[in-house]
């Protein structure tokens, strides 16, 4: 394996209006101290009892991590809350097999790449609704904040047998908050770097009317240089309502709206007034009827639209002359139905059908661009989980999906796992197929566009074993993957125009440990090795760096305080330059740290108080995450919390 090309360990350096370092640096031992003190209250929170996850992204329906065959990844809400997260991609980046690349400071455009695949290959869903665009074929993650949302969990390997086009390479949902319990009012307010200023407010109820949940979120940013500021505001509802004898419905509204500058484009390197408006409406709703003891019944359905304008006068500092006035936008409906029979823990059937219709359109009249298109989608779906006794398991499915675009697609998916019992030694392995249609903007947008592209697909396979010794102090985990790709969608750097690829592969191999080696202190451990090829270019596929890995110390001296360290490495990758006219990203290295404490106040209508604190890139190195843009310096984020 080549070694961690390009990765700059001895550099340092910041980039444009970030913080000093000798400043940075004095914030530790405030921070220590902070904590300390607080750490001497005697009211303090206990630390949660750590149970295994539930998850639902696997196969649909609510399992342990350790009933799955796929390899499965679940992000916690303590676990957020440790790292105060600007936005999503933050949590994110201690996970194994996934690359988050951000284009710049917190409010830029933000992908997850799976495996070696595309960020178009990873399907994002928001509670189990897709929201891919139509256009893009992507998501972009940096116009989430987390703060609403209970988990995040992700799903490696191709998931087309469940959800159809886009999970080629992946599956990641985030999971919102679903209130119940005691009426609770939560705030929120942080401020740091580059004039940051984060805040939040939610509020939460439940009972035999049902739970409920409601929070607002706010980001607002200087950037990193001129014409590089963000301001970010999401709202999420949700609720779970009882109607009569054996139905609930259960209900979600989620809306962002997000202004940005951009410094960085293909034309400029420092364009000053480059500006970009998103908005986005998400409205889903579930509806369960449990007919008996072994069968239930589902239905679903969605709409989810976006709104996106760029807009990009003459300016003397660009590379080419010409101006940008684009609007995008996009609808996405979907309509689902399933029935779910199990007799018994052993086995649940569930058959469905699904139906969506994605629309989308591109207008800029400054350069005669008008687009529109729209496709339709009707599939049927077969799933089975099967539970071996007390130690194994398998899931068996597949769908078929008739396409508008891509005609009929057939897509099968098998696993199996087996727990040696006594032991702590589980082995599992899965294979399936995914497909993906080419979008709007991969056919007809002009520049890069290709209209004579046809659909991706895929085969992957995978085996992984996972293990607990010492008392279950120690855990470990290592998986085998192999992606073998046929019709590949890729962008080449020598046309800069997208084509299909007639084969290509993504293998590798994701490890992962965890150990307590202390009562009050874990270290944890990631690392990630992909080796892509595309052998008509000879060349690796770009945006896919070929080691990843990532060291963390988490510290818990005390009940309700928390610290931790997080080193994340990432060796060189090809990419695709803005206006450089270089094809090689170097690689990196970035030191974190994150401190928290939680205090419970008794005898007061304030319930508990958290006081956080984060220092990214705590060494000052200067990076990229993508290849022209420079990623922030030496930053910081202070912050207090009140549950009411």
């Amino acid at each position: 394996m080549r070694g961690f090309d390009g990765l700059r360990l001895g550099e340092r350096g910041g980039a444009t209006r970030a913080l000093d370092p000798g400043r940075g640096l004095l914030l530790l031992p405030l921070l220590v101290v902070a904590s300390w003190l607080a750490g001497s209250v005697p009211a303090m929170a206990q630390e949660p009892v750590r149970t295994e996850p539930v998850v639902v992204t696997a196969t649909r329906i609510e399992e342990k991590v350790s009933e799955q065959a796929s390899s499965v990844s679940v992000v916690t809400s303590e676990e957020m809350d440790a790292i105060s997260p600007v936005v999503a991609g933050d949590a994110l980046k201690n996970v194994p097999g996934i690359v988050v690349q951000r284009s710049g400071s917190p409010g830029s455009p933000e992908t997850i790449r799976i495996r070696g695949g595309r960020s178009e290959h990873t399907l994002v869903l928001i509670d189990g609704f897709p929201v891919n665009s139509p256009t893009l074929g992507e998501f972009d993650i940096g116009s989430i904040t987390l703060r609403d949302f209970e988990r995040v969990e992700i799903v490696r390997g191709a998931q087309s047998a469940l959800y159809g086009s886009n999970a080629m390479a992946g599956v990641v949902n985030f999971i919102p908050k679903r209130g119940g319990g005691k009426p609770m009012v939560g705030l929120g307010l942080s401020g740091g770097s580059f004039s940051t200023l984060r805040w939040g407010i939610s509020g939460q109820d439940g009972g035999k009317r049902g739970d409920f949940y409601l929070g607002a979120n706010g980001m607002r940013s200087d950037g990193l240089t001129v014409n590089d500021d963000a301001s970010l505001v999401s709202v999420l509802g949700s609720g779970d309502v009882p109607v009569g004898a054996g139905n609930r419905l259960h209900l979600l509204l989620f809306s962002t709206g997000l202004e940005k500058g951009t410094p960085h484009d293909f034309n400029t390197a420092g364009d000053t007034n480059d500006r970009e408006t998103r908005r986005s409406f998400l409205a889903g709703a579930r509806w369960e009827s449990q007919v008996s003891d072994a069968v239930s019944l589902l239905a679903s359905g969605y709409l989810f639209d976006e709104y996106f304008h760029v807009k990009d006068p003459d300016d003397p500092t660009d590379t080419f002359p010409g101006a940008f006035d684009d609007v995008t936008k996009t609808r996405k409906i979907n309509l689902r139905l399933e029935a779910r029979v199990s007799p018994s823990r052993a086995s649940t059937t569930f058959v469905g059908a699904e139906f969506s219709k994605d629309r989308s359109s591109e207008h800029d009249p400054l350069n005669f661009l008008s687009l529109a298109a729209q496709t339709y989608n009707r599939s049927l779906f077969l799933q089975e989980e099967l539970h071996i006794g007390s130690h194994s398991g398998a899931s068996l499915g597949a769908r078929l999906d008739r396409n508008s675009e891509a005609g009929t697609v057939f897509s099968p998916r098998a696993g199996a796992y087996h727990d040696f019992g006594g032991t702590g030694v589980r082995v599992r392995a899965a294979a399936g197929r995914g497909f993906r249609v080419p979008t709007i903007s991969n056919k007809f947008f002009p520049f890069f566009g290709n209209p004579n592209l046809t659909s991706e697909h895929s085969w992957t396979y995978e085996g992984g074993v996972d293990g607990t010794f010492l008392g279950k102090r120690l855990a470990v985990s290592a998986t085998y993957f192999f992606q073998d790709y046929r019709d590949l969608i890729t962008f080449d750097l020598d046309t800069f125009r997208n084509r299909n690829a007639k084969k290509a592969f993504s293998r590798g191999v994701e490890t992962e440990a965890n150990v307590r080696i202390l009562p009050s202190a874990d270290v944890g451990v990631t690392y990630t090795f992909t080796d892509t090829w595309d052998p008509e270019r000879g060349t690796r596929l770009p945006g896919v760096p070929a080691h990843r890995g990532s060291a963390s110390l988490l510290l818990h001296p005390a009940p309700g305080l928390n610290g931790r360290i997080d080193w994340i490495a990432e060796s060189d990758q090809i990419d695709a330059p803005l206006f450089s006219g270089r094809k090689r990203r170097s690689g990196y290295s970035r030191l974190d740290l994150s401190t928290r404490y939680l205090w419970s106040v008794r005898g007061s209508e304030i319930r508990e108080i958290a006081l956080t604190g984060t220092i990214r890139n705590l060494l000052n190195r200067p990076y990229e995450e993508r290849i022209d843009i420079p990623a922030p310096g030496i930053n910081f984020l202070l912050g207090a919390e009140l549950s009411i």
